[in-house]
Order: structure tokens, then sequence, then C-alpha cells
């Protein structure tokens, strides 16, 4: 069962290889362990870790001792940065990296296995892309916090006019409650009904 699933893993980077650098979609894979931060300022340094892996069935075989790098490229794609991943610990197919925020900041993230081409003498780079998640491929940007609505001040004053309003109107409504005939306030007895009072 080793011995099959060993050749078709070499059978799978095989075919990869005659790919050219493209995105190899289902046969190498890879994981951040933690997602690039769409924020980060460009030149700061992050310590990334990742996972590289092609599926063989039901189970899994990492990329063991292989040159994987890690790329960010810039948001407007007008630069990158790249460096090459440490696997640690070693045989596990787990990779560590310190990379560089581009100028711009970070709009993709690559994960390849570094490769080469040669063509009648001629060598030129031939990289592996392999497939990321799309949240780690494509940062997510910040959400942007919501600024106050411009009419903020005419809503408040509109609110406090209404309550003054109100506040005067109810002062008005007792002044009239507890005064006699054109203004002259009423008796402390007003509304008072006395012994043998008539009706």
């Amino acid at each position: 069962m080793r011995r099959r699933s060993t050749a078709s893993l070499i059978g799978s980077l095989l075919l990869l290889a005659f790919a050219g650098p493209a995105a190899a979609k289902g046969d190498a894979m890879a994981a951040l362990d933690t997602p690039i931060p769409p924020d980060a300022d460009p030149g700061t340094e992050l310590e990334v870790g990742w996972r590289a892996w092609t599926p063989d069935g039901g189970s899994e075989w990492p990329f063991v001792g292989s040159p994987i790098f890690i790329r960010l490229i810039s948001t407007d794609g007008g630069s990158s940065t790249e460096v090459m991943g440490l696997e640690n610990p070693r045989g596990s197919g787990h990779y560590l990296a310190t990379v560089v925020v581009p100028p711009g900041g970070v709009g993709r993230v690559e994960i390849g296995l570094l490769g080469e081409s040669c063509v009648d003498g001629r060598c030129t780079r031939s990289d592996i892309l392999f497939e990321l998640p799309d949240d780690q491929r494509v940062p997510a940007a910040p959400v942007p916090a919501r600024p106050p609505p411009d009419n903020v001040p005419l809503a408040l004053a509109i609110v406090g006019a209404a309550a003054t309003l109100s506040l005067l109107l109810g002062l008005t409504r007792r002044v009239r409650a507890t005064s006699g005939p054109a203004g002259v306030a009423a008796p402390a007895h007003a509304g008072l009904r006395g012994p043998g009072a008539s009706t």
C-alpha cells in the first residue's frame, strides 16, 4: 500500500512539473497556520507557518524536505516579496518563514514549489503553485468603521428642542390647573365642598 501511494505521489509531482507555473488545483494543497493580516503595514516582517501536502484517496502525503516558498503580492500587483520556508519539524511537511509585507500591502498570497524548466539548454523558473483556501489566498479586507451621519448635530438639536417644548407645555398646564379667573390664583380650598354646601 505504501509503495502504491508513493508511486502515486511521484506521478502527481511529475504531472505537475509538466503543467508549468500554474495553480495545482486539487493536486497540491497548502494551508496557513494563521491567515495573513489584510491590514499589515508595508515593510512589516510577518512570522508565518503553513503545511503542504498532496491528496491520495482518503489520506494526505506531506511535501517533505521540499523547496517550498511563500510569496506576498501587493494590492496593485506591481511588487512582491518571497522567501523560502524551513521545514519544522523535519519530515512533517510543515514550514516556517519570515516574510516582509510588500509596498502597497498584501493583495494576494501564494505558496508554491520552486521549479525549473529547461529547453534546448536554456532553463527558466517554472514553479508549481499550491491551492490555498480562498480566505487565505486573498486576505479579507478589514471592515471600515461607519462614520457618523453628517446630520447628527441637527438631529440632537431637534431632539433637544422637542424636549424643551414638551417641558414648557407641561408647566403651562399645571399653571392653568391651579389658577382662577384671569390668571388669579385660586384659594387653597377651591374645589372643596364644606358641610351643607348646596349642589
